[in-house]
């Protein structure tokens, strides 16, 4: 490689030119900057290389891929948003804008396009210790395209984030459905599995998913 094609360059340069380089230690001096020039530039060339490999998928970086869903294609756009303020990846929302049933809208499909909706939370009890993933808080189903949750079926109420410990992830993950009437109620919303709940009524992979972040809201934080 340059690196070792210079020092060897350096070394046959002493035995040539003994007055250039009067002893052996001047001439590793050179070999030492040498090395630090071929590391620099390799350096500033792998950077860029690395950067580009890293994932900049939302999803992926805040673990929603891989913790709750699997890897999908988004084909469908899905507007989630309280009291008008849209839900983007990684946001945080204050508790006390999210005491309300979001408005989802479907802008995809067609009318005889069905759709479920299913909102969880990953951080239960807290970030740092999950173990009663996933919190489910709502399920819609039977949702028509190009409408919102308002025309579909609320299989699992609303039920309000109450984030105690540390930062939560609430995540919506749209289904299109093979059919109408295919998805039957969980038992419980602790320890949900979406990924599991998708398999068992046949749904696939998501369409569509968004998610947000909020943490228990002080006074302080408030103001």
């Amino acid at each position: 490689n340059l690196y070792f094609l210079r020092s060897k360059l350096c070394v046959a340069t002493y035995f040539k030119e003994g007055k250039k380089h009067s002893t052996l230690k001047d001439t590793f001096k050179d070999h030492r900057l040498v090395f630090l020039s071929s590391t620099s530039s390799l350096f500033f060339f792998l950077v860029p290389l690395l950067m580009a490999r890293m994932p900049s998928e939302p999803l992926i970086v805040g673990r929603v891929i891989g913790e709750v869903l699997d890897s999908f294609t988004t084909t469908i756009k899905m507007t989630v948003s309280y009291n008008k303020k849209q839900v983007y990846n990684g946001h945080e929302l204050f508790p006390s804008t999210i005491n309300t049933k979001p408005k989802v809208e479907i802008d995809g499909g067609d009318m005889r396009s069905f759709f479920t909706l299913i909102m969880t939370d990953p951080d239960v009890p807290g970030p740092s210790d999950p173990y009663l993933r996933e919190h489910l808080h709502w399920i819609v189903t039977d949702i028509p395209g190009t409408t919102d949750a308002t025309f579909g079926k609320e299989l699992v109420s609303y039920e309000i984030p109450k984030p105690n410990i540390g930062i939560h992830r609430f995540v919506f993950a749209l289904f299109k459905q093979k059919r109408r009437q295919c998805v039957a109620p969980p038992s419980s919303r602790d320890r949900f599995n979406t990924r599991n709940f998708a398999a068992e009524n046949d749904l696939g992979l998501p369409v569509a998913a968004v998610y947000f972040n909020a943490q228990r809201e002080t006074a302080a934080r408030r103001r």
